[in-house]
């Protein structure tokens, strides 16, 4: 027994690359575990007491051998793996072999080439053409991981494939950066990287189905395109810059088309009462704080987004949702018919608000969410009828 302990930068991201991959391993290992959100802007006093760097992740294994209750604290995602193993070897996720040093060094050197690429807007130093060839060394890189990849796959002949055909680390320590590429490079940098790169675009589909990854890791599209302006108006270089503005601009024009679709998205996968019930437990243990956030009139971030104005209608409006989500029948067939309580338009502006702020996977799982949003905006289409 242990504690997983991770990051979780409330106001701005819920994504820590070296916790998720931790995270994934945990989940893919089947290893039980108690988690804890830590804020890198305020850490408490006892997580600075038990890890010496401070740092995220941690995991702290509780040991009982010869009755002995004996505790003991590992930090560095690449240690924490490598623990991980030694404490529960059925499923090693390391490995010793030429193939998998070479896909980890082949990852290391996409990720160098990538954030040099990412950043480079950053370094005012950087001209035009040392920009265009750091670009092209992304794209090198890219292509070099795609036909690595479709070597792979051949070898597989077809169905799920991972990096070294079976799940190991090396697919955890990709995930986490790719997966932002994947959302947020196409309105950033004009890059789609998916496209033309087939193996590529499998080893996505064999991670989407993944359970240990899909179930409570993974980020959504929604998420990482709406905190994108967050990512560009702290990494990008400055929003003076034409360029950064624009960019901005972009990443919000499209988390608004992305919510107009929500209860499309939503109808098209497993309405699972599980992830009902967990959208559910999530309302409940953060009412009064998802309350407060979806009617401040200083937010702190998504400014562009109109808060409404009376907890009151919000804390209705929550109530309501809850109790759909809770029932034992189909989530959105009870959304349309079920009476609504006495709740003004603000109400519905509340609705709007949560389902545009609620963000995967720091508050909970892509199809936990999926449910919520499409749940809080068909609330709100009735509010307004």
């Amino acid at each position: 027994m242990f504690v997983l302990t991770y990051s979780n930068i409330i106001q701005t991201n819920g994504w820590c690359p070296f916790c998720e991959r931790v995270w994934l391993i945990l989940r893919a290992k089947n290893i039980p575990y108690d988690e804890q959100l830590i804020s890198l802007q305020n850490k408490p006093d006892w997580y600075k007491a038990l890890v010496p760097t401070t740092l995220v992740p941690a995991v702290l294994f509780h040991e009982d051998e010869d009755e002995k209750n004996e505790r003991r604290i590992v930090w560095e995602s690449s240690d924490i793996i490598e623990a991980l193993d030694e404490a529960f070897p059925e499923r090693t996720m390391l490995r010793d072999t030429p193939e998998y040093n070479t896909a980890i060094q082949m990852n290391d050197d996409l990720t160098k080439v990538g954030f040099e690429f990412v950043y480079a807007g950053r370094n005012e130093s950087l001209t035009d053409e040392d920009k265009l060839e750091r670009k092209g060394k992304f794209i090198l890189e890219l292509d070099r991981l795609d036909a690595a990849l479709v070597e792979q796959q051949e070898k597989a002949d077809g169905g799920i494939c991972f990096r070294l055909g079976e799940f190991t680390a090396v697919d955890a320590i990709m995930i986490p950066t790719l997966e932002r590429w994947r959302y947020q490079l196409p309105l950033t940098a004009d890059i789609d990287i998916l496209q033309g790169r087939e193996g590529l675009k499998q080893w996505f589909a064999s991670m989407d189905s993944y359970e240990p990854y899909s179930g409570r890791v993974m980020g959504d599209e929604y998420s990482w395109v709406a905190t994108n302006s967050m990512f560009l108006r702290y990494f990008g270089g400055g929003e003076d810059k034409p360029d950064v503005a624009a960019a901005i601009k972009r990443a919000d024009d499209a988390a608004v088309r992305l919510s107009s679709s929500f209860i499309d998205q939503a109808k098209d996968k497993d309405d699972s009462k599980k992830h009902s019930m967990e959208a559910a437990a999530k309302l409940v243990a953060n009412h009064d704080g998802i309350v407060k956030d979806c009617t401040r009139d200083d937010p702190q971030s998504q400014q562009h987004i109109e808060r409404a104005s009376s907890e009151d209608d919000a804390d209705v409006m929550l109530r309501h949702v809850c109790k759909l989500l809770l029932s034992e029948k189909d989530t959105f067939k009870e959304t349309n018919k079920s009476p609504l309580p006495e709740i003004t338009t603000d109400g519905a502006a509340a609705a709007r608000v949560v389902a545009s702020r609620l963000c995967v996977p720091r508050d909970m799982s892509a199809p936990a969410a999926s449910i919520l949003r499409a749940t809080l905006i068909s609330v709100a289409n009735r509010i307004e009828e």
